[in-house]
């Protein structure tokens, strides 16, 4: 076996170390080696190569010969094989620092002097913070079982999960009696391939603050594969031992997912036990020394970030950011649950919410309802189909601040265009992908555009997720 050695000097794009090697044809290669960190020397046992993605090669048995002095021990006993965290092996204040460079160096080709770059806001308890996790059936050709999270090296893998640092303990623990539940029941694991099986996934979450409890049951719409009333008696029996809490509710939800050729897939929703919500109680601190509080209901399909507690630095920050005012009107786009939207609406005249997912709407409504908050006002549609209608009707006022918080793919063309069609002075852009916000970024200050702050958060310890908040003024 011919050993490569690789100095890694650089980070790839889901926080794998990357090295070079001089070929024999002299042309340099860039090689991904998993489990390793910038400034170490390893040496590999193998090169793999990688077709869709890049770097192309990927290293296998990688030994390291010069240890970073940041490398510790992984607390889990997946840490290497599990692609829920790849970072186990860096101690956190180092994960911290590499999260702020690169936010650093992303957005600084596009600041000027007076910007600010803020220092990293770090979780005070990196272990156990995850409020929502989502484990796999799987089954290989024996018919083994698997029921896990996918393997970070083996294309399409299910590891079969014992334990997880990334959540509270009782979810790997519910884990393992489902695990037991499955082997009983005689149901087999879904292959989309030939939509056959009954079993997808199963979801859990947890309120950080209430300490409430939801599992949910994802199966197939095949009806040639359809649970027995004695499968799912059976399955609420199993969590209601293995996973009612000591305080708060517990949940058990069925979900089917119906699949046809050339139709939109069909999802459908099954209360088996307790109520259709779990509650969490967030403290927002709108303006320095100005902290509020509300009780929000989050249904099981709705969107809230899957860290409660750094959640809400994340609202003070961007909040706070917007330095709102009295008789400001504020336009909260892709607004999920309306979280921003309804703490900003008690500091400013009015906010609007718009949210494309009828069920984060729908929490958003019912929530601002319940908590008599007037002065916000939710529309479930696209941006520009919401803002034609306000003027159709004449309820369209300019907004002075837009906060947005897109997905990962960050902001389309026609969504920027939309964006700027408000003509507000302040966007406060929250993103969970630096990449793509600096994209957009970019192109705001192609029209005119200033970043005046850079904020970012670490929402995701032990990943290579980042979460970065921009403060953006117009024509500074």
């Amino acid at each position: 076996m011919t050993l490569t050695t690789l100095e890694i000097t650089d980070w790839d794009a889901t926080g794998r170390g990357v090295g070079e090697y001089l070929r024999h044809d002299e042309k340099r290669i860039s090689v991904a080696v998993p489990g390793s960190i910038v400034g170490e020397r390893v040496e590999a046992g193998s090169l793999v190569k990688n077709k869709k993605k890049l770097p192309r090669f990927v290293a296998r048995d990688v030994s390291v010969l010069s240890p970073s002095p940041y490398r510790v021990v992984p607390l889990c006993p997946h840490a290497g094989e599990c692609g829920g965290c790849v970072w186990q092996h860096i101690s956190y204040e180092h994960q911290l620092q590499v999260k702020q460079e690169r936010v650093n160096n992303l957005f600084a080709p596009l600041c000027s002097s007076t910007t600010a770059f803020r220092p990293i806001i770090g979780c005070d308890v990196p272990w156990h913070y995850r409020n929502k996790m989502e484990f796999s059936f799987s089954q290989d050709l024996e018919g083994k079982y698997f029921l896990g999270l996918f393997h970070c090296q083996r294309r399409r893998c299910v590891l079969d999960l014992k334990a997880c640092f990334l959540t509270n303990e009782w979810m790997a623990q519910a884990l393992q009696s489902v695990k037991e539940w499955w082997k009983a029941s005689g149901l087999h694991a879904y292959r989309p391939s030939s939509n056959t099986g009954s079993l997808i996934c199963v979801t859990m979450r947890e309120s950080a603050t209430f300490g409430d409890r939801m599992v949910i049951l994802t199966v197939s719409g095949n009806p040639d594969f359809a649970l027995r009333q004695h499968h799912i008696d059976d399955f609420v029996s199993t969590l209601r031992a293995a996973a009612t809490p000591e305080r708060g509710t517990l949940s058990v939800i069925l979900r089917i997912r119906q699949i046809a050729k050339k139709m939109p897939t069909q999802i459908y929703e099954m209360i088996l036990f307790g109520p259709d919500y779990i509650r969490e109680l967030l403290e927002v601190e709108t303006k320095v020394g100005t902290k509020r509080e509300m009780e929000l209901q989050i249904s099981p399909q709705a969107f809230f970030q899957p860290n409660s507690l750094q959640a809400m630095r994340i609202y003070s920050h961007a909040l706070q950011m917007a330095d709102l005012r009295h008789n400001d009107v504020l336009f909260d786009l892709y607004c999920g649950i309306g979280v921003f939207g309804m703490f900003a609406a008690l500091e400013v005249r009015m906010a609007v919410g718009v949210e494309l997912s009828k069920d984060s709407a729908y929490d958003a409504k019912t929530n601002a309802a319940r908590l008599g908050i007037s002065n916000f006002a939710i529309h479930c549609g696209d941006v520009a189909a919401v803002v034609a209608k306000m003027k159709q009707e004449g309820t369209f006022e300019r907004p002075s601040t837009v906060i947005v918080d897109p997905p990962r793919a960050g902001l389309m063309p026609q969504a920027i265009d939309e964006i700027l069609s408000l003509e507000p002075s302040t966007i406060v852009y929250v993103s969970c992908n630096p990449e793509t916000q600096v994209k957009d970024a970019a192109e705001l200050l192609q029209r005119g555009w200033t970043i005046a702050a850079v904020q970012p958060v670490d929402q995701f310890p032990h990943t290579f997720h980042v979460e970065n908040i921009l403060l953006l003024h117009k024509g500074l």
